[in-house]
């Protein structure tokens, strides 16, 4: 065979988010009327969905594949590459912006030296926006992300004025991460890496502005007691201690409700206890959970990409999927596959007496579907196969005429409709085995579970020898091994 063919017909051993994401972008620039767009000729498409359905694998292997054959004939790689640097760069600046609005701010604060820094200012400027629009994102976290937010502007600028293809790239960026609970989490780390970066700015700029002058610290009030401002300070000052930043002293506390303009009556010693004060607070309740925060969302982000798959039965690429699959594999509605019947199975089963351990097959399954089974690491000695390809049909097939397993469990997709190739070859699988059952896995509506459990019946399989649930199959397996 052809190295070109082979090519075409190795499936990776992974997708990840940014296939997926390319495979959205180019249906997206698919007709929406019946007519062929600029982007691409009926020759390119029709070459596409031929490879693609010769290559080997499941259903959104296939999909994937013809995206990638597709985009070589748009600029929609070299745009996603450069959609990526522009969003880096975008972010970059933003991370620039917010670190010298916060150096600018803190240095606005502390002033020129020349008059005594009032602390509760100082800390309630630096860090009293931060904290009220963090407990607004608390509070938004059972709701909808919102459209103001640093995200936003992050997705909107970096799709801005860059042609279709950005659109279409951040249109469909949006879509799969809103399927998946993505958007909340990508929103999320942008805003808190902006904020870390303002508060940074904040730090450095107390730091500088703390090394170059000598500032004295004081509090001022009319009609509040002094206690309150002494039990203030002290509660604030109780975490920042705990990794080495100063607590003023009560005397110290109270001295600087007294001094009032007259700086000279500060010792040294109770201006750096003031500033490693204001510097704590500003690390412990500012910076440290926004960096919290920000790891947070780059974990749940990274969790939330991971599980992106494309949604084959959904009316945007259910059609397509039929299309790309194999005729023996379509995944249309068909006819009951002929020349089934139920004693055809019991005839040839009947004289089987299998000495092999059990075997438990996964048909076709989807990506979201975890094999092997949990209960593959129970007691229950089995051996575990899936099948993918054609090659593994004809290959699983021969592994049970050489060796007939004891129980055969067939784990088939329910999600996926059954169709005529899938069903022969399910007959030919439970015609080799005694004692066979099939477990419909996955998340297939009640309907199309029905439909495979009609559909089944005419291999001869009983309706107690099909199970929609994990348990049920185990405890069959168990029986039967």
């Amino acid at each position: 065979m052809p190295a070109h063919n082979t090519e075409h017909k190795r499936p990776p051993l992974r997708h990840g988010f940014s296939d997926r994401w390319l495979a959205e972008s180019v249906r997206l620039q698919l007709p929406r009327a019946g007519k062929t767009p600029e982007s691409f000729s009926g020759q390119q498409i029709s070459s596409a969905e031929s490879l693609a359905r010769a290559y080997d694998g499941g259903p959104e292997a296939r999909v994937l594949r013809w995206a990638s054959l597709l985009a070589v004939h748009t600029d929609l790689v070299q745009a996603m590459h450069s959609w990526r640097q522009r969003a880096g760069v975008v972010l970059a600046l933003m991370l620039v912006l917010a670190f010298a609005g916060g150096l600018s701010a803190a240095l606005g604060v502390m002033g020129r030296g020349n008059e005594p820094v009032n602390v509760l200012w100082a800390l309630g400027a630096l860090l009293g926006v931060n904290l009220l629009m963090l407990l607004v994102w608390l509070l938004s976290l059972g709701a909808a992300p919102g459209a103001l937010s640093a995200g936003r502007l992050w997705l909107w600028l970096s799709a801005r004025f860059y042609g279709r293809e950005a659109l279409t790239l951040a249109q469909s960026f949006s879509g799969l991460s809103q399927r998946v609970g993505a958007t909340r989490w990508w929103m999320a780390g942008i805003t808190h890496s902006v904020w870390s970066s303002a508060l940074a700015g904040a730090l450095a700029g107390l730091l500088i502005a703390l090394s170059l002058r000598s500032y004295a610290f004081v509090w001022e009030t009319t009609i509040l007691p002094a206690a309150l401002f002494t039990s203030l300070v002290q509660s604030l000052a109780w975490l920042p201690s705990l990794i080495g930043f100063p607590m003023p002293e009560e005397n110290t506390i109270r001295l600087a409700g007294l001094i009032g303009s007259d700086a000279v009556l500060q010792t040294d010693e109770q201006r750096r206890a003031w500033a490693g004060w204001l510097c704590g607070a500003v690390l412990v309740y500012g910076l440290l959970p926004r960096l919290i925060l920000l790891g947070l969302s780059a974990w749940r982000l990274s969790r939330s990409l991971a599980r992106v798959r494309l949604d084959l039965h959904s009316a945007d690429w259910s059609a397509l999927s039929q299309r790309l699959s194999p005729a023996s594999q379509s995944l249309g509605v068909t006819d009951p596959a002929p020349d089934l019947p139920v004693t055809s199975r019991q005839k040839r089963g009947s004289g089987i007496a299998g000495h092999a351990e059990s075997v438990v097959v996964g048909f076709e399954l989807d990506d979201q579907i975890s094999w092997p089974p949990v209960f593959g690491e129970s007691a229950i000695k089995a051996r575990y196969e899936q099948v993918m390809s054609r090659q593994q049909r004809t290959l699983v097939l021969q592994q049970l005429d050489q060796s007939p397993p004891r129980a055969l469990l067939l784990v088939c997709d329910s999600a996926q409709t059954v169709d005529r190739g899938s069903l022969a070859w399910l007959g030919e699988a439970s015609g080799r085995v005694l004692h066979v059952a099939v477990w419909l896995a996955g998340k297939g509506t009640e309907n199309r579970r029905a439909v495979w459990r009609q559909q089944l019946q005419t291999l001869g399989l009983l309706e107690n020898a099909v199970f929609d649930t994990e348990s049920d199959a185990r405890q069959w397996l168990e029986a039967h091994s």
